[in-house]
């Protein structure tokens, strides 16, 4: 009998990793971990700087649409032509307004005037703030801006006024209101009155009395300076003030903020526009040069606030302002920044952008 021999099946022979072979391993790993790390951080800052210089383009773009819109609407008569007087260095009669408010002149009131600014150089205001301007809480680091225009749409005038104190008939659907300012204007003349009757819009009739209860400021005569007809419109006017406060929403910055007078149908007096602007500075082209004596309606210098000695000369505005992110940016240095022509080197490394833009007052030039 022959013996047979059987033979274990085969198996590889177990072997581990070498000490060496070990660390090799872990060295690859950990140099793919670290590259992998800077691409997504490389990938983020640029993202988040990305994103954050676009908000900063977004709300510059906001603010200043908001405030050359408004620019643009401020001085508004009616259809009434831009008058001048021959000559530049002289005030310029555009469109005289007809006020009858009681206080004409005052900073809510003085629709005769299309804007009105003020500048803090360091040693206060200049001109000198005036309520409710003066209660405002504005920041020194950016001017403030006045602006004064109508709001709304028209309604035109359905019948003509008997006298020059009759009441202003107008479609009975209208949204007027008991203490609306509102202007009365036609291709001849504007005037300025306040609604001193109860559900004026309701009734279809703007009654404008002087003595009224529970109207400020009231007018001071019943007397318009011309009969309106059935081609005049009437609108209700606002002020709207521009500058820069304290945020609510970002501890520690400014922003800019708006506040309006009147408010009508629910809207905030006083609400925060765009947060995060630094600083705001505002010139005013001037129509002051009286050589040519044409009286030609065109900018040929800009003044700061505290240097504009005639409103109505004013036919430019030119806006400019820093907006600042929230957080750092992606440099690991300040980087400084032109300003309203000097060179500002901040203490952080916050990302900033500067925008500017300027607006005429194309209800004073022809």
């Amino acid at each position: 009998m022959t013996a047979t021999r059987r033979l274990a099946p085969w198996r590889p022979a177990a072997r581990g990793m070498t000490l060496v072979e070990l660390m090799v391993g872990l060295a690859i790993g950990l140099f793919l971990v670290a590259v992998m790390s800077l691409m997504y951080m490389g990938s983020r800052n640029t993202f988040v700087a990305q994103e954050s210089g676009s908000r900063l383009q977004e709300n510059g773009r906001f603010a200043m649409d908001t405030i050359a819109n408004d620019l643009r609407m401020s001085g508004f008569r009616g259809c009434m032509p831009v008058v001048t007087t021959g000559n530049s260095a002289a005030p310029l009669a555009i469109g005289q307004v007809d006020n009858t408010l009681v206080t004409p002149t005052a900073l809510l009131y003085n629709f005769g005037e299309p804007i009105w600014g003020a500048r803090n150089g360091g040693g206060g205001w200049a001109p000198a703030l005036a309520a409710p301007v003066n209660g405002l809480g504005a920041d020194a680091a950016g001017d403030i801006l006045l602006v004064r225009r109508p709001t709304g749409v028209a309604w035109a005038l359905v019948a003509e006024m008997p006298t020059r104190a009759s009441a202003l008939s107008i479609t009975p659907t209208a949204n007027f209101a008991l203490g609306d300012l509102v202007m009365v204007a036609d291709c001849a003349g504007a005037s300025m009155l306040q609604v001193t009757n109860a559900g004026a819009g309701a009734a279809g009739t703007i009654q404008h009395v002087t003595g009224a209860a529970g109207v400020v400021p009231g007018v001071s005569t019943s007397n318009l300076a011309r009969l309106y007809s059935n081609d005049a419109r009437v609108w209700r006017m606002q002020t709207r003030v521009y500058y820069l406060a304290a945020s609510a929403r970002r501890t520690g910055e400014t922003a800019l903020w708006l506040h309006v007078s009147p408010a009508y149908d629910g809207e905030t007096q006083t609400s925060e526009l765009v947060t995060g602007v630094e600083r705001m500075a505002v010139t005013y082209g001037v129509d002051n040069d009286g050589l040519d004596g044409a009286g030609n309606l065109s900018a040929n210098r800009f003044f700061h606030a505290g240097q504009v000695t005639n409103w109505a000369q004013v036919v430019s505005a030119r806006i400019e302002m820093v907006l600042v992110g929230a957080g750092d940016g992606p440099s690991t240095a300040a980087q400084p920044y032109v300003f309203a022509g000097a060179t500002i080197t901040p203490t952080d490394k916050k990302l900033r952008t500067v925008v500017s833009t300027l607006v005429s007052l194309r209800n004073t030039v022809p």
